[in-house]
């Protein structure tokens, strides 16, 4: 086997263990606020795509959303993951696309800016999608009371307007998460891979 793909499944695994204890500690892959858990798992999925490429992204963000979707059947990360993450519409896709995105992102955006700009622009993309998603996919599919409650509405809320404050207070803080720590992290490498296959 060549270095580059000792390499390569080194990195792959270590990302999976890393998604893995994401998903068990708690805080060190979401943190709780009410109803809705910020996520930090994002970053390891936008590292992987970056700093690997999209096969690599989608691998771990398929992991992550696959782990996503078990646990809402055994070990729900917030109230709302049994009623929606059961659906792989909304716990794999939108995971497995961020990871593919972010790496066909700083692929295309490499050509054209720094290393540093295309990583910040894949992560933020990437990021962003999948909180659309997600959000998008759970007002599409879950139009219920039972959801809307699960997600903090009261009184004459909707379950669209909670959405939208979840976008506000939890999506946003992710994306610039993600912005400002992603390039440090993938970016030593991405240097390596690109020492390993040139």
């Amino acid at each position: 086997m060549t270095r580059h793909k000792t390499f390569r499944l080194v990195v792959d695994a270590l990302l999976m263990a890393i998604v893995l204890l994401q998903n068990i500690l708690p805080f060190l892959g979401y943190i709780p606020l009410g109803p809705f858990s910020m996520t930090l798992i994002g970053l390891t999925v936008i590292v992987a795509g970056t700093a690997l490429g999209p096969r690599d992204g989608a691998l771990i963000g398929g992991f992550w959303g696959l782990i996503t979707f078990i646990r809402a059947f055994t070990w729900p990360s917030s109230p709302v993951a049994p009623l929606v993450f059961t659906n792989p519409l909304i716990s794999i896709l939108p995971r497995l696309l961020m990871g593919l995105l972010a790496g066909w992102l700083f692929t295309w955006g490499r050509q054209r800016w720094s290393t540093g700009n295309a990583m910040r622009l894949a992560a933020g993309c990437a990021a962003l999608v999948n909180s659309l998603l997600v959000l998008g996919l759970v007002y599409v599919f879950y139009q219920t009371p039972a959801v809307a409650t699960a997600f903090g509405a009261t009184g004459n809320q909707t379950l669209g307007y909670v959405l939208m404050i979840s976008l506000v207070t939890n999506a946003v803080p992710e994306l610039l998460l993600d912005v400002l720590v992603a390039p440090l992290i993938a970016r030593p490498l991405r240097r390596k891979w690109d020492q390993l296959t040139s």
